[in-house]
């Protein structure tokens, strides 16, 4: 069979793809229209309307090739093995571009992007990454993102996304698309993992099963987290239960880190129950803004002690993890990086899913971080209020906080606006592999991406006793630091400038 290619612009591609669907995969041109509109047209009018497509088919996909031979072939009806794909483009590409070395570089800085048609009626849509820019009406956001290479017209293209997939309804659920999302991006990301297919994610999940696994039939947050840990992860997984309301400022400290989460999210409970339960990706936030600063409560989620020490020092301190975040969602039911609030993560759904809530979520952690955020942050606030250096009276500070790696932060601060005499100190300190880092600064400091106070914790150690995760700070014009040899807290005078915050953990959409 040979390759069918078609360049085409937004408005004609449903009416394309209903005749090559019908075409490749043997399906009535009668039916297709209406499982066309069911699946596809939802996700193909969300993008721009400059937006042009280049079609190929047949199309070998890896994802459904895996799913095809552990299901599709053993049933009796025809399904076909390839699939069909179809590339974005800001504006129209030419023909000729696409077989000149100049051309090429055209195409590559206009190439949006990627996404699957699969042979599985009525749910056609497959793997995809796509840039945000091929999306109208989106917010500006932070975003977890992935380089993807892929081919087009036999080209080399890259595109800077995040992987989305709906389900297919039989060898994977919601929970499964959202385990393959979370693996593809770590897996293309980092060399410690690897990306995993339909077929792999069954596999692991055998010895747990006590019934048959496919058809799926859904996946718990427990089976969820199992399957990442098993593929290498130290997960947690933290319930709104238990952690009441520093529920979601851990889930702000985790996507503030660049990790993405994975949600289960319900209505089990709550009156009128539909009976809804559904699993998604968080993978990033809106972009902070003034007055998402200026509405910050003080001395929100203090414990007693706390709260007495700041009430006594006419201290106002601020937790930038409480600010209202609308958060990016990767959800298989819709186009990716939907936007949605704590209190309603599924704004985007009808109003069936109005009482939707996220009640858990699972945090996919390099295995060797053994203090997670709840305590760090704890440790953060023990040492500022009561610790050998304690706040200063009748101020106002507030924190940011996130885990990030040493080599990234290390990077960052080489590059930075950081006075040198502290810059050198704090690069020739060892550290281990990710170290959670708290940023202290005012409020007009805060708005400008600035900060006047650093805390660098060891991210290995979950002993919080005796400072011992404490690798470096500075703030209030002094510099303290753990003495690992003598087993002391150092500290020394030193005037402190104010300096940039670090950003890169999460790539800007725009």
């Amino acid at each position: 069979m040979n390759l069918e290619v078609y360049l085409c612009r937004k408005p004609e591609l449903s009416g394309l793809l209903e005749t090559f669907i019908a075409n490749a995969f043997r399906l009535d041109p009668a039916v297709v229209p209406a499982q066309v509109r069911h699946s596809l047209i939802r996700f193909i009018d969300a993008f721009r309307d400059d937006v042009w497509m280049l079609v190929e088919s047949p199309y070998v996909d890896k994802i459904f090739r895996d799913s095809y031979y552990l299901y599709y072939s053993s049933k009796y009806g025809r399904y076909s093995r390839d699939c069909i794909k179809v590339s974005l483009f800001a504006g129209q590409p030419d023909n000729v571009d696409f077989r000149s070395v100049a051309g090429h570089e055209l195409l590559k800085r206009h190439y949006l992007g990627f996404f699957v048609v699969r042979p599985t009626e009525p749910d056609f849509l497959g793997r995809n990454i796509i840039s945000p820019l091929a999306f109208r009406n989106l917010p500006a956001f932070e975003y977890c993102s992935l380089v993807s290479n892929t081919t087009v017209n036999g080209l080399k293209f890259d595109v800077r996304g995040f992987p989305h997939s709906s389900q297919d309804g039989e060898t994977y659920s919601c929970a499964e698309t959202t385990l393959w999302s979370v693996m593809e991006y770590f897996g293309n990301r980092y060399a410690e993992y690897r990306p995993v297919k339909p077929s792999q994610i069954h596999a692991i999940l055998k010895g747990l099963s006590y019934e048959r696994q496919i058809p799926s039939r859904g996946l718990s947050i427990y089976q969820i987290s199992y399957v990442l840990k098993e593929s290498g992860f130290g997960c947690r997984i933290y319930s709104r239960h238990e952690y009441g309301d520093a529920f979601f400022k851990l889930m702000s400290s985790y996507v503030e880190s660049g990790i993405p989460i994975a949600v289960g999210m319900d209505d089990f409970g709550e009156p009128n129950s539909q009976n809804i339960g559904h699993a998604a990706l968080i993978i990033g936030r809106k972009a902070s803004v003034e007055a998402d600063y200026a509405n910050l409560m003080a001395n929100s989620g203090m414990n007693t002690k706390q709260m007495a020490f700041l009430l006594a020092n006419q201290i106002e301190f601020y937790d930038c993890d409480d600010i209202e975040k609308s958060w990016v969602f990767i959800d298989d039911n819709h186009p990716p990086y939907q936007i949605g609030k704590a209190d309603y993560p599924v704004q985007h759904y009808n109003a069936t899913w109005g009482q939707v809530k996220i009640r858990n979520f699972v945090v996919p952690l390099y295995p060797k971080i053994y203090l997670e955020s709840f305590e760090a942050k704890n440790f953060i606030r023990q040492f500022l209020f009561f610790g050998l250096f304690p706040l200063e009276p009748m101020q106002s500070v507030y924190l940011r906080f996130y885990l990030t790696s040493s080599r990234s932060f290390k990077n960052s601060l080489a590059l930075s606006d950081v006075q040198d005499n502290l810059k050198g100190f704090i690069l020739e300190k060892p550290m281990p592999k990710f170290v959670w880092i708290a940023e202290l600064g005012d409020f007009n400091q805060m708005r400008n991406n600035q900060r006047n106070g650093l805390l660098v914790i060891d991210a290995t150690e979950p002993n919080i006793s005796d400072n011992k995760p404490l690798i470096v700070a500075v703030y209030q014009n002094h510099l303290l630091f753990f003495d690992g040899n003598n087993d002391v807290l150092q500290k020394m005078a030193l005037t402190l400038q104010p300096y940039s915050l670090f950003l890169n953990n999460l790539t800007p959409s725009v």
